[in-house]
Order: structure tokens, then C-alpha cells, then sequence
């Protein structure tokens, strides 16, 4: 290649990830706006281009007005304040709330109507990379279940369902090509040594993944996050007991004895050294989110992009970080991936990724977003905060147990036969 074109081809391909960093041109930077949009316009979520198709798309779907209640500073008379932000751009699927009444107003409702129909007879999936394909159709997908659910309700979110639906077929990839996704886990875990273990789904790693059965539900449930994202997300949790704090055997004690409180035996008998004060400190636990994509020809599929991971340490003051997966960075050609960690005065929603938005919900910093469910520490596994613990096994990392358990859950919804049913008809 001619060394003007090779020159050219490398810009290319770093500027959309240069690109993934807050704009503060685009965002608010500080106090209870920060992460907000300055302006009702479409940010650079696809591309860097202001034109691009897609970010109009997105700006349509997700952008709105939201209240919320924000902590004030400590020497405060107020513990919070409420503050109307306008969220959108780049940021994690569980920073938008579940509904979609906003989107059948006028003029929202025709502009994203016509954007839909251009979209679904234009020619821009050239240059789109497999990786954007895959998270735009997420998008799309999220929105789709907000209107089924609308629907029952108002008749036109049901026109609208249609042509996401339409739209999310033209994005997808064939069968072969999701196959052809290559993991991307350990390559974030290069980006981000401090937060993410490479040696994760190596047999002898001292990883363990919970698994948890709620005995009400039909082969035992998801996990909570799974439900909440409409089980569209496989979210697998992860914990590692240091060595010298007694490995997987103080997790599995920790474990019987939260059985043990929940069938009422005693402390003495239910519980160890590692029961007692919760999870010892040096543990990790991590929260990892990766996909599900529907293929050209209708058929479910997981795929092991990493688009987000939560890290908790537990230690005095305990220790929460929440990576993100830049939609710009993976959108770039040829694509890599690489998290991008919320900074520690960054605001995100209460409870995180376990309990749907909603106006006026809480935003308080990382660090105090996990505290609910894991104590200040972190030490606490979030379903021994459950009036009744489920049952929890421990697994060897390297299983399909909870993407099979998603795939189940979304199979057997209403929103996805709906859908199946409009992708017949389309």
C-alpha cells in the first residue's frame, strides 16, 4: 500500500476511539449536571460525523429530559437535591428508564418515523463494523420492548415497534458472523490490569461464578440485572477469594451460612470465620455484560462482547468501578475494545444495573452505588439482601449456565414473540 494510504488508513482508524473520552463540549463536566448533554442535539455516539444516521437515531430514541435526586456535599443542610438533566449520548444501557410514552409525542413521534424509514432503505451498513452492528441493534432492541410494553396501552407505539423491528433485521448479522465474534474479554482485561483479570476463564484462575435459583421461577430465574435489561443482556457474576483469606472454600462457607440465617439455624452452627463479617477483604467480585443478538434469519445468539463490567473489592471505604464499552471505540474499523472506567465523581443511578430508572431516581457517585446491596465494604453478595436468599451454586467460569438461562428467559417472552411475529410479516 502507497505510504499516503497507509498514513490515511491508521488515522482512520484511531480517531473514532480518541474520540470515546467526555466531551466537554458535548457534556456537562461538573456538579449534578455532570454526563448530561449541554444541548439538544445528536452527540458523537457512532461516529464522529454530526451527520451520521445512526447518532440521529439514537438521539431520538433515548435523549429526554429526567429529573433526579443528587446528593449534596457532606457539610450541606440538604442530604439531596433535585435537578432536571438531559440524558443521552454515549452512556450504559441501565442510565435509561423502561418506557417509552415520550416517544409517541409529537414531534419526537414523526421525526423518528421518517429517520426509521430512511434508515431501513439506505445503503450506510457499508463500513459499519460486525461489533456496531451487533450494539446498535441492542439499542434498537431496548426501545422495540419499551413500545410492546406501551402498547397495550396506546396504539401508536405499536407502528413505531414495527419499524425498529424492521430496522433491527437490516442491521443483523448472519449466523456465520456472529459466530465469527472473537471473545473479547481478555483484551480488556489488557487494557485494564488494575480492574480485570485475564486469567478469568483459566481453569485454575480461583475465579468461581454464582449461580443463583429462585425456586418460584421456571429453571430458576435469571440473574436480577438480566431481568431488568429484559433479558436482551447476559450479566455473569464472578468472585475470587484471595489464597490467604481461604480461597473458594471461605466462599462456599460464606454461602452456608447465608443459607443457614435465611432457613433460621443458628449463628454458631451456620456460620465459620468466613461467614460471619461477610466476604474478607482483598475479595473481588465482577459483574460482566455482554449481549444477545438476533441474526438475520431470527434466530438468538450470545456473543462474547464485552459492552460493560462492574468491579467491587472489598476493603474499608470498599471499592466500586464501573467500566463502559464506548459505543464510538467499538464501532471503529477494525475494531478494539477498550473499557472505558466512570471517574470516581462521576454520577450513575442508584443500584446500578439491578433496578430499572426512572424519573427522579437517585444518581450518586461510583463509589456509593453499590453500597444498597454489598455494605459500605462490599463484602455482602447482593442476594443475601433478599428477604429470602436464593439457593447459590458455585460453577468453574467456563460454562454456559446463565447465557443458556437468558437465552430461555427471552425466547419465552411476549416482547420476543411479538417481534418474531412482525419479522415474518415485514
Amino acid at each position: 500500500m502507497h505510504k499516503a494510504a497507509l498514513i490515511a488508513a491508521a488515522v482512520a482508524a484511531v480517531v473514532p476511539v480518541a474520540a470515546t473520552a467526555r466531551d466537554a463540549a458535548v457534556y456537562y463536566d461538573d456538579g449534578p449536571l455532570r454526563g448530561s448533554l449541554r444541548r439538544n442535539e445528536p452527540a458523537p455516539v457512532y461516529s464522529t460525523d454530526p451527520r451520521d444516521p445512526w447518532n440521529r437515531l439514537f438521539h431520538l430514541l433515548y435523549a429526554r429530559k429526567l429529573r433526579a435526586q443528587v446528593a449534596t456535599p457532606e457539610n450541606s443542610k440538604a442530604r439531596w437535591s433535585s435537578v432536571t438533566r438531559l440524558e443521552g449520548g454515549d452512556l450504559p444501557e441501565f442510565f435509561f428508564p423502561p418506557d417509552a410514552a415520550y416517544l409517541v409525542e409529537e414531534p419526537r413521534r414523526s421525526r423518528l418515523r421518517s429517520a426509521l424509514e430512511a434508515e431501513i432503505s439506505s445503503s450506510t451498513l457499508r463500513g459499519r463494523s460486525p461489533e456496531a452492528r451487533i450494539l446498535f441493534q441492542q439499542d434498537l432492541w431496548n426501545r422495540f420492548d419499551a413500545l410492546h410494553a406501551l402498547a397495550a396501552k396506546d396504539s401508536r407505539a405499536m407502528p413505531l415497534a414495527r419499524l425498529l423491528a424492521r430496522l433491527m433485521a437490516r442491521v443483523a448479522l448472519t449466523k456465520d458472523e456472529l459466530v465469527g465474534i472473537r471473545p473479547s474479554f481478555v483484551e480488556a482485561a489488557q487494557e485494564q490490569p488494575d480492574n480485570l483479570d485475564p486469567r478469568l476463564f483459566e481453569a485454575d484462575s480461583g475465579w468461581s461464578e454464582l449461580v443463583s435459583y429462585f425456586g418460584s421461577e421456571p429453571a430458576g430465574g435469571t440473574t436480577t440485572h438480566a431481568r431488568r435489561a429484559g433479558w436482551r443482556l447476559v450479566f455473569r457474576r464472578f468472585v475470587r477469594v484471595p489464597p490467604e483469606a481461604g480461597g473458594v472454600g471461605c466462599l462456599r462457607e460464606h454461602l452456608a451460612a447465608t443459607h443457614g440465617r435465611a432457613a433460621g439455624r443458628s449463628e454458631s452452627a451456620a456460620e465459620g470465620s468466613c461467614g460471619r463479617n461477610g466476604l474478607p477483604s482483598g475479595t473481588t467480585a465482577l459483574l460482566l455484560e455482554t449481549p444477545l443478538a438476533l441474526s438475520a434469519d431470527g434466530e438468538l445468539h450470545p456473543v462474547p462482547l464485552l459492552l460493560a463490567a462492574q468491579v467491587r473489592v472489598v476493603r474499608p471505604g470498599g471499592a466500586f468501578t464501573v467500566l463502559h464499552a464506548p459505543r464510538l471505540a467499538v464501532s471503529a474499523s477494525p475494531g478494539r475494545l477498550s473499557l472505558e472506567p466512570f471517574g470516581e465523581q462521576d454520577l450513575v443511578p442508584q443500584m446500578s444495573s439491578v433496578v430499572p430508572r426512572s424519573d427522579g431516581h437517585p444518581l450518586v457517585r461510583v463509589r456509593q452505588s453499590c453500597v444498597l446491596c454489598h455494605g459500605p465494604d462490599g463484602g455482602q453478595l447482593g442476594t443475601a439482601s433478599l428477604q429470602l436468599p436464593p439457593r447459590t451454586e458455585l460453577l468453574a467460569p467456563a460454562n454456559t449456565v446463565e447465557e443458556d438461562r437468558v437465552l430461555r428467559a427471552k425466547r419465552e417472552s411476549k416482547s420476543f414473540r411479538a417481534l418474531l411475529r412482525f419479522l415474518r410479516e415485514a
